[in-house]
């Protein structure tokens, strides 16, 4: 029996919502001025190598900003606006973060490689920045980690009644990466928000505005040789270490796929203990937003998740994915006012979603997600990027970028949150 043939034997009433979330923020430091900030990580916020929430990423200016394990999307976000608070403090007075996931106009000699105290992150660090540029590190984003309930995961065991827990999971989250990869085109539809690039960021002329830089292959992605199959996990697998193996890769987390399988220190061990949780990487920052994401954007992916669970998953996996990535990049450098191309294939989406919560019963805020879904599928107007078309100036979003960094890092928020109880 399918997956998806599993869930819909499942009762009404099985907890179909339940899952836990985390939540990484990239985010760069600037000046008052929208320049890149040239301080050192904060000190006041101790040895970045142990901190939990608040760590550096490839550049000493870029912050990540990471969340503990939540129980809901609500959760997620509450702890992600907390650390953001806390960074926001911690970091100097004149200092903001940039609410692009593009960077302001930089050059390449200005970025300074981070300067973490373990000596493979340095050595690793180096090494992407001489093998992929370092302007293209300097573009920050969203990372959405989520793992199936337990309760969840169990019903769906039960009905399958099959004998191995660790397999079966592993088919679970085998197939919510399938199928995201392959309707990957509708998050960065919907959710793109990197139309432009600043002044001298690309060696080439791009045509511009789009709706994601971050999402097509102008953003940081792996050299085109590097293909690895999502058919089998064994096939995962062996293919990155193969990589790796020829000098082609320097370590498993340089393959940088839009979903990464989590929860073990190597791949290998997928195999026998198994896959925890999944990385969805693709979200672009929005600016919008004060910590980068809405609560609104948090459940509709979750409901799309869930949706990716129910429908079919692909036959020829391969060949699959290698359309969807064609279309994924046709659709991420299409202007922001121009419709979904005849291929991109909605229908099938929005009968999942629509199943999905009629079958489990959900309730109006998530009939109101879908309706969202189905009406930014047929107006691109609706779209985050098509948001940001009238505050591009010059071919610019700096001013605005600015402008929303300014009001976000002079808010009062702790007499926002005394007000909100």
């Amino acid at each position: 029996m399918t997956i998806n043939q599993l869930l819909q034997k499942l009762e009404p009433t099985s907890p179909i919502l339940q899952a836990n979330f985390g939540i990484e923020r990239e985010s760069l430091r600037v000046d008052r001025q929208g320049k890149l900030a040239h301080t050192p990580h904060p000190s006041r916020l101790g040895a970045r190598s142990f901190h939990p929430y608040i760590q550096t990423d490839f550049c000493e200016f870029q912050m990540e900003l990471i969340t503990p394990v939540a129980k809901s999307t609500t959760e997620a976000r509450r702890f992600l606006g907390a650390i953001t608070d806390v960074a926001g403090r911690s970091i100097s007075k004149d200092e903001l973060l940039w609410p692009l996931s593009m960077p302001p106009r930089i050059n390449a000699q200005e970025i300074q490689v981070a300067q973490l105290e373990n000596e493979f992150e340095r050595h690793y660090r180096n090494y992407l920045a001489e093998k992929y540029g370092t302007k293209l590190q300097a573009i920050s984003g969203i990372h959405y980690n989520m793992e199936l309930g337990k309760d969840l995961v169990e019903a769906l065991f039960q009905e399958s009644n099959q004998t191995d827990m660790i397999a079966f999971k592993n088919a679970l989250y085998l197939k919510l990466a399938q199928n995201y990869l392959r309707y990957r085109w509708v998050t960065t539809y919907l959710f793109g928000a990197a139309p432009v690039a600043e002044q001298g960021f690309f060696d080439q002329e791009v045509p511009e505005p789009v709706r994601s830089f971050r999402n097509s292959d102008h953003g940081y992605v792996n050299k085109e040789e590097i293909q690895v199959s999502f058919a089998r996990l064994e096939d995962y697998v062996s293919a990155i270490e193969n990589y790796i193996e020829q000098g082609d890769l320097i370590a498993e987390k340089e393959f940088y796929s839009a979903v990464r399988f989590r929860g073990q220190k190597v791949n290998r061990s997928f195999l026998d203990k198994g896959i925890t949780y999944l990385e969805f990487r693709n979200f672009d920052l929005n600016p919008f937003e004060r910590i980068g994401i809405s609560q609104t954007t948090m459940d509709t992916v979750h409901l799309l998740l869930l949706a990716f669970l129910w429908m079919d998953a692909p036959e020829n996996v391969d060949q699959a994915l290698a359309q969807a990535h064609a279309l994924n990049e046709k659709i991420a450098l299409s202007h922001p006012l121009e419709p979904l191309p005849s291929e991109a294939e909605t229908q099938n989406i929005t009968t999942a979603l629509d199943q999905l919560v009629q079958h489990f019963g959900l309730g109006d805020y998530h009939q109101g997600l879908v309706k969202q879904v189905k009406d930014a599928f047929a107006d691109p107007n609706q779209t985050l990027a098509a948001q940001l078309l009238p505050h591009i100036k010059d071919k610019s979003l700096a001013d605005f970028a600015l402008d929303k960094a300014l009001a976000y890092h002079d808010y009062d928020w702790t007499a926002h949150y005394a007000l909100k109880g």
